[in-house]
């Protein structure tokens, strides 16, 4: 009876770090909104955001958040903004026929939760030069407009990187995710033959 006890004392200690996690998160934000740190701007935040906090509720988690695999995702994805920047400029200045190439690449993902597909076209379609046009859960797939198209297999293969990095940084929790929930056990194990 008291192993019950301690496991949902360790619960609740760690959904209130969380919640305090985000209330420092969004007094950062706060203060980034109004541009200034003040005891004015300090105590409307506190009142605001706890109002916001007690309205919303408690989700429930749905995703391990994995901090390495978050900065390993952030830093590679700021490359990508840079490198596909650059790569788009270059299209633009210099045309040829290769580099204004477009079409349309079908890329298959490894799972089918909703989360992490939102995550990866969100993350192409912020990238200049690709934009998401589809994600389909059965079979899962998304659909990729890509400027300056060479060989598609590059693009699948660029997809499923990304994905890779995605989960590493955002595990679904068993049974937490509703249409995910099923396959998130064999992305695991294959996506460690693939690594």
């Amino acid at each position: 009876m008291s192993g019950g006890s301690g496991s949902t004392t360790v619960t609740r200690r760690s959904a209130l770090g969380g919640r305090w996690m985000q209330a420092a998160l969004l007094l950062v934000l706060w203060f980034a909104l109004w541009g200034e740190v003040s005891w004015a701007n300090l105590f409307s935040g506190i009142v605001v955001i706890a109002l916001t906090l007690v309205a919303l509720g408690t989700p429930a988690r749905t995703h391990h958040v994995h901090p390495i695999g978050l900065a390993r995702f952030a830093a590679t994805f700021l490359w990508l903004l840079i490198s596909s920047s650059w790569t788009v400029a270059v299209a633009v200045l210099r045309p040829t026929p290769e580099r204004i190439r477009t079409g349309v690449v079908s890329c298959p993902l490894i799972q089918s939760d909703p989360f992490v597909a939102t995550v990866i076209a969100d993350s192409i379609t912020l990238t200049p030069g690709t934009l998401s046009l589809d994600v389909r859960s059965e079979p899962p797939a998304i659909e990729v407009h890509v400027l300056g198209l060479g060989d598609p297999d590059d693009v699948r293969a660029d997809v499923a990187r990304l994905e890779r990095l995605v989960l590493r940084a955002l595990t679904p929790i068993a049974g937490q995710t509703g249409h995910g929930s099923d396959t998130a056990g064999d992305s695991g194990s294959g996506s460690g033959g693939a690594s």
